[in-house]
């Protein structure tokens, strides 16, 4: 859950309900999306016009990837498979 005013996302423990981790990430964080295999989280944060990539098993960024404006969502889409391809 992105925490626009506070740089940070909170990972959230879906068993408890509980705010299990507190990432912090660049300005005003909006979307987030999770990668298929659950294993990064993408978070635009609009007004550093920027993507932060987190590693979702140790709740740390990776690398936030500069932007040429504001993001304002995200989406995940799987690989696309080339014909012929396993």
């Amino acid at each position: 859950m992105t925490n626009l005013h506070s740089k940070s996302v909170s990972v959230i423990d879906t068993a408890s309900n509980t705010v299990a981790a507190e990432v912090t990430v660049e300005s005003d964080p909006l979307g987030v999306a999770i990668t298929p295999d659950g294993t990064r989280a993408y978070v635009t944060n609009k007004s550093a016009d920027a993507v932060s990539v987190i590693d979702t098993s140790t709740n740390t960024v990776l690398t936030t990837v500069p932007l040429g404006g504001p993001p304002w969502g995200v989406a995940i889409t799987p690989p696309v498979r080339q014909h012929g391809a396993l």
